[in-house]
Order: C-alpha cells, then structure tokens, then sequence
C-alpha cells in the first residue's frame, strides 16, 4: 500500500476516568481499510489521546505502507510526537516515547492535528466503545434476569441437572 491515512481518538469520561480510543484507516482515495472501537480502562484524556495514537500506528504498520498521515484531533499529541513540545508528566514521556519507536518502524509518517469535526468517525468510534459496553451490561442483567426466573418453575431434578451443566460448562472454559 502506498499511502495511508490514520484518524485516531481518544476519549476519557473523566480524568482520570473510564477511557476508550477510535481508530479510521483508510486508503489514498478515502476507502475504508479498517476501523476499531476499544475500551482502554481508566486513563485520562491525553493518555487515551496517545493510546489512539499507538493503536493506530500497530494497525498501520500491519499494511506496510510507504506512507501514513496520522490525524489526531489532540494538539498537544501532535506537537509533542512532532517535537514542537514535550510532555511533562513521566508517564506521558513514556507514552511519547513508545509512539515514536513505533513511529520509526514505519516508512515515511507524519501526525497532523485536524479539528474534531475532521476527525469526527474517529471520535465516533471512541463513543461507541461506550455505547457497546453499557449495551452488554443491559442484555447480561435481562439474561440474568430472566434465567432468574426460569429457575423458580423448575423441579429440584431439574435444578441438580442444571448444576453439572454448569459446572461443566465452566470446566470447558477453563
């Protein structure tokens, strides 16, 4: 692949607090190469900023471009990978540091700062790492629920037959 472009955002309720990072690839003529939407733990936000970043830069190196224009809509990380700035924080140096080894396995690569309207399906994907995960809380407590009440019609047969399927089903994905 000759060219690639990047987007990566990252997003953090709080700060710190739950964080999650988007991630856009695409080609020379804007086609979709992959997407990725993860949640990171709790981080704040420049962390998920740099975080985005270096998902980003793992995910484009599996293409071998000759090429890659990395969009953040973090000025800070821009600056900082781009040596205008230097992060402070040690743990921010650390991070600073990991993405421009990874950076300097790519060909040629640049990060540009773009505003977040530019970078929106970036910061949209962010989002919906939280959408996907309070979606799968929703449909395990209705699960539970509803197994809930399933077990009261059921005889005391029935019930020991249901332990050993448990049980072997916990052993099968141990």
């Amino acid at each position: 692949m000759r060219k690639l472009f990047v987007y990566v955002s990252g997003v953090s309720r709080g700060n710190p607090g739950e964080a999650a990072v988007g991630i856009v690839l695409t080609d020379e003529q804007g086609h979709l190469v992959e997407e990725a939407a993860q949640l990171i733990g709790r981080a704040t936000a420049p962390v998920a900023e740099y975080k985005a970043l270096i998902e980003g830069v793992r995910r484009a190196a599996a293409y071998s471009p000759d090429e890659t224009v990395f969009l953040t809509d973090s000025p800070a990380v821009a600056n900082q990978i781009n040596g205008i700035s230097q992060p402070r924080e040690p743990h921010l140096q650390y991070l600073n540091q990991l993405a421009l080894e990874l950076l300097g396995k790519l060909g040629s690569w640049r990060v540009n700062y773009v505003d977040r309207e530019a970078n929106g399906s970036a910061h949209r994907l962010a989002e919906r790492a939280f959408r996907q995960r309070v979606m799968s809380e929703r449909e395990r407590t209705r699960a539970i629920r509803d197994i809930e009440a399933s077990l009261q019609t059921l005889s005391l047969e029935q019930l020991h037959k249901l332990q050993g399927f448990i049980q072997r089903l916990r052993a099968s994905s141990s």
